[in-house]
């Protein structure tokens, strides 16, 4: 069982910088994975799809590995936000959530990629679409435990 990591706001958000990063790299490797996928599918040998009767072709060999080692790149960069405490939610939008308490209720601190702090946050159920403005409160709370 994961115990869920509780962050201030001010903690939070000082991860922006490495998540600003993290989201950099990996809206450069989805277009480069779109592209090796949709040439691998032309050539009739998609990954996780049925391998082709036929040997692969260089072609394909290759940009299987190069496929192979984009996707790795991809989820290595995932799984470095996970390994802080946040959670990605989107992939496509860059959305990262927090476990936040606020009112004595377990909340969201939401960023999106491109935003320059987190200003945001939101009901567990609610997704980006209920997303509510940080106050001055919010960003002055010292740590929760949990």
């Amino acid at each position: 069982m994961t115990t869920r990591r509780y962050f201030t706001w001010a903690e939070a958000n000082a991860l922006v910088p490495r998540l600003a990063e993290v989201f950099g790299v990996v809206a450069q490797l989805r277009p480069q994975l779109r592209a090796a996928y949709e040439r691998l599918d032309h050539l009739g040998a998609p990954p996780g799809g049925t391998p082709p009767k036929n040997p692969l072709s260089a072609e394909a060999t290759r940009l299987t590995a190069v496929f192979q080692g984009l996707y790795e790149t991809l989820m290595e960069q995932l799984r470095m936000v996970e390994t802080l405490g946040a959670m990605v939610k989107d992939i496509d939008r860059g959305l990262v959530d927090f476990y936040y308490e606020r009112d004595g209720r377990d909340v969201l601190l939401c960023w999106h990629y491109g935003e320059h702090e987190i200003g945001y946050w939101h009901d567990l159920h609610t997704g980006f679409a209920g997303r509510q403005p940080i106050e001055d409160r919010d960003r002055s709370r010292g740590r929760v435990l949990h």
